[in-house]
């Protein structure tokens, strides 16, 4: 189990790079890679260091979702022309699958997912008029439900 300091540093490095990630790509449309990679190293020292962690879990989901998202944008693209889902996002997926494991990555796309859409659906509303089209991050959306489900294991 984590002592009381390296589980607070820990804590903030992890809330730390996913705002960082989150404001970025808010702003940009696109996550920086140190900020990933901080994230990853994080979430790797906390799977390796913290006993009560089903480690086999955590990098099966490490590895499973960043595909899976590669896959859903690849067909989007080949459906539609454009990008719908940024290279960015497939990586992020990688850290924050490490910290929440298979059934919690889970979880974050389904959170995120929904939070994205009433985001959409609010700010029609609030124009007036239909958001058909409009580029939204995703970033953001990931890291929030990261974030709520990562904390809530632990």
């Amino acid at each position: 189990m984590l002592g009381p300091w390296t589980g607070t540093i820990l804590i903030w490095t992890i809330g730390g790079c996913l705002i960082w990630a989150s404001v970025v790509d808010f702003i940009r449309f696109e996550i920086p890679n140190f900020a990933t990679l901080g994230l990853t190293c994080a979430a790797l020292y906390w799977v390796a260091t913290d006993a009560r962690v089903p480690w086999q879990d955590h990098v099966l989901a490490a590895v499973f979702w960043p595909i899976a998202f590669e896959l859903i944008r690849r067909v989007f693209l080949w459906r539609s022309g454009f990008d719908g889902l940024g290279f960015g996002d497939v990586k992020l997926m990688a850290p924050i699958a490490l910290c929440c494991g298979l059934i919690g990555s889970a979880q974050v796309v389904l959170i995120a997912a929904m939070a994205a859409l009433g985001f959409v659906l609010i700010s029609s509303l609030w124009r007036g008029r239909a958001a058909i089209h409009v580029a939204l991050p995703f970033g953001p959306f990931l890291c929030f439900a990261a974030w709520v489900v990562w904390i809530s294991t632990l």
